[in-house]
């Protein structure tokens, strides 16, 4: 027995390892971009006020592309519907990447081609190169910015798409665990001295030109394991064919405005939670290995650009390795983890939790205060070590981060989609009757002492996994549309686009982002200081933009606390209380009034 279930515990983190690989890959070239594409371009001569302006490239292309691309990868009908996306997100980050880490070369031959100056000596072909290789290291960050939101939000549709509903908590811990590992690779690589390396002999150029090859092959490596190892299921539409170019473009973009407008509560409230979190970290992302180098430089350590990399790439190393333990062991501490089919028990029985364990939204609070009182330091921070420490301890709450938001909003809609219509509002608990200590009221949506099912040990491995109405029902996938659910039939326009709602999610990422960027320039601009005769000039201090984004964490702790539970936390603490006596209907008709909808409408088909 006990072989049995460590072969079905191997299997299962199997399965979601090769299903968040690509995200693996993608993180790697994200580290490549924001702990060395401030430092890179301020190598080339640009100033740190327009170096904020280049990361607008962020926000903009993910206001754009997760939205769209979500929705239209959510009406494939192709075998490789996700998979197809991913692929091409993949070549369009790699040419990119190229093209920033090869832009002084590619500048000198377009030169060479167009006959500017007489020759390398000539300091108007020296100019023109310079503005050349600024020109393309900038372009190729906007696009690299759109193809890799591109494959962030299907890499991420493609989980929530495999994973079931109490599966959303541990396929998302497994996502952050990849992330973390991705940023392991790219940091460490980052700090070592790849010149050493046999195989990168014959990339010539710096350091960040041979971290972006080893980049490269490691975001090839987490897409190939992604995409051959993760099956998807053929989906037929119910509806007429989708449309082709602009229209269906069009098409995509109504469908967005009409979800983002009827978005159930829980999944709105932690897209506003999402929004003050986002404009917490990005300052902190994009500006951490130049805070340590400014550190450095007041403590006595400066270095050349190269070895100031280094440093902020020990920093950022360091930071990688505290995510990385802090998101193998803080899932542990959360309620509602997987009711596995081993486990037999009854509903309504008796099963305790410890005291330890926590709620996710508790998580996400507690890991935004630490986040502030952090980045509240870095106003008194004057040495080295201690700029090192505090960027390592950062990864305790952005382990939290890249974790909790995302296993919140994955449960929430898988929990929507199994809800056919608003009919099914009264039975839903409500999250501030919970909190308000009134368990009765959790009664509300479990049935009858003696219908009470059993999930015992001779379920499938393949079962849904989580308890429903009988242990055969079936709980199809997000994009599974017209898949028969107990009881019922649910056609496409009534079912949840889930790359839809993942992209809606995103724009709570990406608008922030936009925000950071224009206030790091304003406080850059602030906060800088002409040379004079004695003193050289400053170009801003990073602390204060990270101060900002203290203050913003502490708001996105307040909202954090009004996120309801999920449904497996109120599983947990509906076993916790046992099977309650049923109330009079004055009662429920209060309680039905209370209770929030989370349903989710689809407009008519365009």
């Amino acid at each position: 027995m006990a072989g049995a279930m460590i072969r079905e515990r191997g299997a299962r983190w199997l399965r979601f390892a090769t299903l968040t690989s690509s995200l693996a890959g993608s993180q790697i070239i994200w580290s490549l971009e924001i702990a060395y594409g401030t430092p890179y371009l301020l190598s080339i001569g640009l100033s740190k006020q327009a170096t904020g302006l280049v990361w607008i490239a962020g926000p903009l292309s993910g206001l754009i592309v997760q939205p769209v691309l979500g929705c239209i990868s959510d009406a494939s009908t192709s075998r490789y519907r996700r998979r197809k996306y991913i692929v091409g997100s993949a070549v369009i980050v790699a040419l990119s990447t190229w093209m920033i880490a090869f832009s002084q070369p590619i500048a000198s031959f377009l030169l060479d081609v167009l006959g500017v100056g007489l020759g390398d000596w000539d300091p108007v072909r020296e100019q023109r190169e310079v503005l050349l290789v600024q020109s393309l290291s900038i372009i190729g960050f906007w696009i690299l910015d759109f193809a890799i939101n591109g494959l962030q939000v299907i890499s991420r549709a493609l989980i929530l798409d495999s994973a079931g509903t109490q599966e959303q908590n541990e396929a998302n811990a497994w996502h952050a665990r990849m992330l973390h590992f991705g940023n392991i690779i790219g940091y460490w690589c980052g700090w070592g001295d790849l010149s050493e390396w046999s195989a990168l002999r014959w990339v010539h150029g710096g350091q960040f030109r041979k971290l972006a090859i080893v980049a490269l092959v490691g975001m090839s490596i987490g897409v190939s394991i992604t995409c051959t190892q993760t099956p998807e299921t053929d989906y037929q539409h119910t509806t007429p064919p989708p449309m082709r170019g602009w229209r269906r473009i069009r098409a995509s973009l109504q469908q967005i405005y009409y979800v983002a407008r009827h978005l159930p509560d829980s999944i709105r409230r932690v897209c506003i939670t999402q929004l003050f979190a986002t404009m917490s970290w990005f300052p902190f992302l994009f500006y951490s290995t130049t805070y340590i180098a400014e550190v450095s430089r007041r403590d006595g350590e400066y270095q050349g650009a190269e070895d100031q990399e280094k440093t902020g790439s020990l920093g950022m190393l360091l930071f990688a390795l505290i995510s990385m333990a802090a998101g193998s062991v803080l899932p542990s501490f959360t309620h509602g983890r997987l009711v596995h089919p081993e486990d037999t028990l009854t509903i309504g029985s008796h099963t305790s939790f410890s005291w330890w364990q926590v709620k996710l939204r508790t998580m996400w609070i507690l890991g935004a205060l630490l986040q502030a009182v952090l980045l509240f330091n870095t106003l008194w921070i004057t040495t080295q070590k201690q700029a090192m420490t505090l960027v390592a301890l950062m990864g305790i709450p952005w382990s939290i981060w890249t974790w909790v938001p995302f296993a919140l909003l994955g449960e929430f809609v898988r929990q929507a989609e199994s809800v056919p219509s608003s009919d099914a509002v009264e039975e839903q608990w409500s999250a501030q009757q919970i909190m308000e200590g009134r368990p009765e009221r959790m009664a509300r949506n479990s049935v009858h002492e003696n219908e009470r099912p059993r999930i015992s040990r001779d379920l499938p491995s393949n079962s849904s996994e989580f308890i429903t109405d009988s242990p055969t029902s079936y709980i199809p996938s997000i994009v599974s549309r017209g898949r028969e659910m107990p009881g019922d039939t649910i056609p496409q326009e009534d079912s949840i686009r889930g790359g839809t709602i993942l992209g809606i999610h995103n724009l709570a990422i990406v608008v922030p982002q936009l925000l950071v960027a224009l206030l790091s320039s304003l406080i850059f601009r602030i906060t800088s200081t002409p040379p004079t005769q004695t003193q050289p000039g400053t170009d801003g201090d990073v602390a204060c933009v990270l101060s900002f984004g203290a203050c913003m964490a502490l708001v996105a702790a307040l909202f954090a606390y009004s996120i309801p539970l999920t449904q497996s936390e109120r599983n947990s603490i509906y076993f916790d209380y046992g099977p309650l006596h049923e109330e009079n209907d004055e009662e429920d008709d209060i309680d039905e009034e209370d209770n929030d909808s989370i349903s989710v409408a689809v407009p008519p088909s365009p």
